[in-house]
């Protein structure tokens, strides 16, 4: 598959960054906290690696313009309007005619 088109290519990355920023975090807390008598529970690990695997879906859906992505690209892009740079940007990229187009339908 060609690779998108570098609007699309900018919201795919910034889920993957998330969501691996996530995934280094969770790895770097549990370096940190393990001389210590802290203890995460199952929950935890499920919430924070169930967020990080979100993320990186997201990406990778947009990026290859799976229908799917476009609202789960939504659900993702919430946590980024608290960025006044950033959030309404990414939105703006999600409500452009070649962001959609890039998920239309493919004859093959």
């Amino acid at each position: 598959m060609p690779r998108p088109p570098d609007i699309v290519a900018l919201v795919a990355r910034t889920h993957w960054i998330v969501g691996g920023t996530i995934l280094l975090s969770v790895l770097a807390v549990r370096w940190l906290v393990s001389r210590f008598p802290v203890d995460f529970t199952a929950r935890t690990w499920a919430i924070t690696l169930s967020l990080a695997a979100l993320y990186l879906t997201a990406g990778t859906l947009v990026w290859f313009g799976a229908p799917f992505g476009r609202i789960l690209s939504r659900v993702c892009s919430l946590i980024y309007l608290a960025r006044p740079q950033l959030g309404p940007r990414l939105w703006q990229i999600m409500d452009s005619e070649e962001f959609r187009r890039h998920f239309g339908r493919r004859k093959g």
